[in-house]
């Protein structure tokens, strides 16, 4: 098993070696064919499933300290991003967008605030049968080293076919080697980054990249009341825990957690589900705990609190926040991380007015409420670049097959 402190990361130096070796798998891949890459893929699904698989339990050790997470966190996200690699799923997406194409190896370049967001195009890579190689954050090698060595464990010909390294972002030169080598890219990062990874790109390299995107939530109006009532709901209503857990599950990171709670209504019906959730925060934090904000971060979320409160009602403690603002036609001030904002709409309608200054840059909605509207939120919000909408509590588990930000993932490896 991979050393997973680092110390063991490939020098740069001889990245063109490793890319080699690792693109020389092509055929053996190919060899596997469709039914066999399915079949081992889900296998490597299954065991980091399994809570007693050595590779997940290196990872509960390992990734807290690495991501600033909890362990439940962590436990939390594995789960969620295999428990949809399974052979249903895998064959179902090779049926509507796979084929042969002519790429002999992809690079992952991965970002630090969501260990697993890049997993997805690596499992597509090797569905398609294409070697792939990643790139993981010089202060988070861990993920991918045990991914590799995992995926080894159950077939040496389809772990051959994967790498792996970490470098710092600051060393563009590995980075440059690694994407000429590379016939796509999938990259994940900051718009800043993604803008100069295409600089360095080569002009006939599939470029994929994941920038700067965020999401939402909806509270239907009769929901609100209910919710506020204390009455249940049903189940694919979700639930305001539910949502509470969408924001506060990757610490306020990531493009799926929501940055503002619409709340069809008035301030009132705002302020009813705020206080909802000041209710069991406290409870829910200890298990989806975040980082210790520095003077500077405290003091612009105290000053944040302080203005939803004057405006309309806020709540805090350790680790949370919750407001609830009235409605006003401009976007209101984004939320520091880990803060409910329960902002008042009259009107969905409003919505891609509301939210037209931020571009077509919305990734997600978390529905709470019936899903008989869900035609209707999703109308309302495809103009602003929608891409998964899910009941509130399921926002941050989207399928291995999801595809987001106008790229379709399988279907770029198997381009001719």
């Amino acid at each position: 098993m991979g050393d997973a402190t680092g110390q063991d990361m490939l020098l740069t130096e001889h990245l063109e070696e490793q890319t080699q070796r690792v693109r020389a798998q092509r055929e053996v891949l190919g060899a596997l064919g469709v039914e066999g890459r399915i079949a081992l893929l889900a296998q490597v699904a299954q065991r980091w499933m399994d809570p007693s698989d050595p590779f997940r339990v290196q990872a509960i050790r390992a990734l807290p300290g690495e991501c600033f997470l909890a362990e439940e966190q962590v436990a939390w996200g594995l789960d969620q991003a295999f428990a949809g690699v399974d052979a249903a799923t895998l064959r179902a997406w090779w049926d509507r967008e796979g084929g042969s194409g002519s790429a002999s190896l992809s690079a992952h370049l991965w970002s630090g605030n969501v260990f697993v967001a890049g997993l997805p195009p690596v499992v597509a890579s090797l569905l398609a049968g294409v070697p792939a190689f990643i790139k993981a954050p010089s202060r988070q090698p861990t993920f991918a080293s045990l991914l590799v060595d995992s995926v080894a464990a159950v077939a040496a010909d389809l772990g051959a076919s994967l790498g792996q390294a970490a470098w710092p972002r600051s060393d563009a030169g590995a980075t440059d080697r690694l994407m000429s080598a590379a016939d796509v890219v999938f990259a994940f990062g900051a718009d800043e980054s993604i803008a100069a990874l295409q600089v360095l790109a080569p002009p006939d390299l599939r470029f994929c990249g994941f920038g700067h995107r965020y999401s939402i939530a909806v509270v239907l109006g009769d929901t609100a009341d209910q919710v506020a009532d204390g009455r249940s709901l049903e189940s694919s209503f979700g639930s305001l825990e539910g949502l509470a857990r969408d924001l506060l599950v990757w610490d306020g990171q990531g493009c799926l957690t929501p940055r503002w709670i619409f709340v069809e209504g008035d301030l009132g019906r705002a302020q009813s589900l705020a206080a909802g959730a000041a209710e069991f925060l406290p409870e829910l934090v200890t298990r989806f705990p975040g980082q210790r904000l520095g003077p500077q971060e405290g003091a612009v979320r105290s000053s944040w609190l302080a203005s939803a409160a004057f405006a309309g009602w806020s709540r805090a403690g350790d680790h949370w926040a919750v407001a609830a603002v009235p409605w006003s036609e401009a976007l209101p001030p984004a939320p520091p991380p880990r803060c409910l904002c329960f902002a008042a709409i009259p009107d969905l309608a409003l919505l891609p007015s509301i939210l037209a200054p931020l571009g077509r840059r919305l990734q997600g909605v978390a529905r709470l409420g019936t899903v008989a509207r869900d035609q209707e939120l999703a109308e309302l919000c495809a103009p602003l670049g929608l891409s998964r909408l899910a009941k509130a509590g399921a926002l941050q588990q989207p399928p291995v097959d999801w595809n987001h930000d106008d790229v379709r993932i399988l279907a770029s490896l198997c381009a001719g």
